[in-house]
């Protein structure tokens, strides 16, 4: 086992993290929808304010170094490697956003978009492996849709914002193997649900009368599409290895 790529996956992270308030500074305060009730949203905070928020760049960068690690430990040298990575820094500055104001911001999914299809295109270049690009828009293409359909089927719990992320963490992830695609799905699912209690009772958790089945709180669902899609690589490089 290489360690090399878990440490430079560490300190890339590292790095990455430090700018995660900067990322969250960046992105537009989100536009009022006369269609949604703003009692099914916590009360909203500004970016700038949670961007400045005592400690955020430590913790951010300390969960990035080990999101990182894991991830060079997990995938090794390659030119997968260099898309996990970019989007370690850009996931947790989305992770941090939903998990407080229960929005996903474009500004930070689309560019995401052109830079990870940008670096699928020159590994699919430079190795010669078209399908490395191919794959990327097949993950792309199936996520969205999945994830467009549950919105259509439960608008309660699913937004835009988790449909778009879906779609960037598709693309990252079809490289790696339709089973990466169907883990993702899984392990995000499973892991709101485990999750559901504990923020039930921290308060992250808000009761929606337009919510079907026995759960009747909403969380929000961006962390889980992050860790599910982490898990996806950990588990999808495992079983390849």
């Amino acid at each position: 086992m290489d360690v090399l790529p878990a440490l430079v996956g560490a300190l890339a992270g590292l790095l990455g993290g430090l700018v995660v308030p900067r990322l969250i500074a960046w992105c537009p305060e989100p536009e009022v929808d006369p269609e949604e009730d703003p009692e099914d949203f916590p009360d909203h905070v500004p970016f700038a304010v949670l961007a400045a928020r005592p400690g955020l760049a430590l913790r951010c960068a300390l969960a990035c170094a080990v999101a990182g690690a894991v991830l060079g430990l997990a995938v090794g040298w390659g030119w997968g490697l260099t898309w996990v990575l970019f989007l370690v820094p850009v996931c947790c500055a989305l992770t941090v956003i939903d998990y407080v104001t229960w929005y996903l911001p474009s500004r930070l999914i689309h560019p995401s978009w052109v830079v990870v299809a940008v670096l699928l295109g020159v590994a699919a270049v430079a190795l010669g492996e078209p399908r490395i690009l191919v794959n990327g828009v097949i993950g792309f293409l199936a996520l969205g849709a999945y994830y467009g359909l549950m919105r259509l089927l439960m608008p309660a719990g699913m937004a835009g914002g988790d449909v778009r992320l879906g779609a960037l963490l598709g693309l990252a992830l079809g490289p790696f193997g339709v089973g990466a695609l169907f883990v993702s799905v899984l392990a995000a699912s499973l892991l709101s649900v485990l999750a559901y209690v504990p923020l039930l009772l921290r308060g992250r958790a808000i009761r929606s009368e337009r919510a079907r089945g026995p759960l009747k709180h909403r969380v929000p669902y961006g962390p889980f599409l992050v860790l599910g899609a982490l898990v996806a690589v950990v588990v999808g490089q495992v079983l390849a290895g």
